[in-house]
Order: structure tokens, then sequence, then C-alpha cells
């Protein structure tokens, strides 16, 4: 991995197939947010895109620690209400 690949975005869509995103006003990035900080995680919403920006120094166990979170905050942002 190059130092410059250290930024995960990961947009949420209503539809794949069209691109339909979901209205800003629902704010599901700040699901995911504040998911992950129950669960000792940091992650950076931005309307529907949820960045993950791990440190420099950072364990496999680590990395999927916030994978997992973040999955699992996705999982909770996209559920149909």
């Amino acid at each position: 991995m190059c130092i410059r690949d250290r930024i995960l975005a990961v947009e949420m869509v209503k539809d794949k197939a069209s691109r339909t995103p979901y209205p800003w006003q629902e704010r599901r990035g700040l699901t995911i947010y504040q998911h992950a900080l129950k669960n000792e995680a940091l992650l950076r919403p931005l309307g529907n895109v949820s960045y993950l920006m791990p440190p420099y120094v950072i364990s496999e166990e680590q990395i999927r620690h916030l994978a997992r979170i973040m999955t699992e905050g996705i999982d909770l942002a996209t559920q149909d209400s």
C-alpha cells in the first residue's frame, strides 16, 4: 500500500444501478459515525459518504475492527425505515 492510499471513502446510494443518492437531509453518514463512536472507532461522515482514515501505524486486527464497524454502520444506515 502506498502512503497516498490511506483514505477509504464509501458512498451510500439508494439504488446501486442508477446511483440514486439518499436525500442528504437523512444524514445517513451520521448513523455510521455514531455507531463507530459506540464501538471505539472514529469515522468521518460527510453527507452520505463515510471516510476511514487510519493512522500509519495500525495492526491488522485494528484494521479488521474498523472494517467490521464500518460494515455494521452501513448496514444500520441503509436499512429501510
